[in-house]
């Protein structure tokens, strides 16, 4: 009669510490997409960012060749713009 007893007040706290484990575990898997997903926004924003800094550091109709690689050899270049 005390085993049973002894049984269930056993079971019931356990039952209590698995509940508490996975309620925090799933407030941290939360926690980690809600990371994981701030992270991708901000990667994509500097992607985004970086992307188009190297689309406008060159502009259009200007290529590198037209720009002396010596020096003095500043020969008048047409630049196609």
């Amino acid at each position: 009669m005390l085993v049973r007893m002894f049984r269930k007040i056993r079971l019931r706290w356990l039952k209590l510490k698995y509940l508490c484990m996975l309620k925090k575990l799933k407030e941290s898997y939360k926690n980690m997409v809600k990371d994981l997903m701030e992270a991708g926004a901000s990667i994509e924003t500097f992607q985004q960012r970086i992307f188009m800094e190297t689309t406008f550091a060159i502009p259009m109709g200007v290529s590198l060749s037209s720009y002396p690689s010596i020096p003095g050899s500043d020969l008048p270049r047409t630049l196609y713009i």
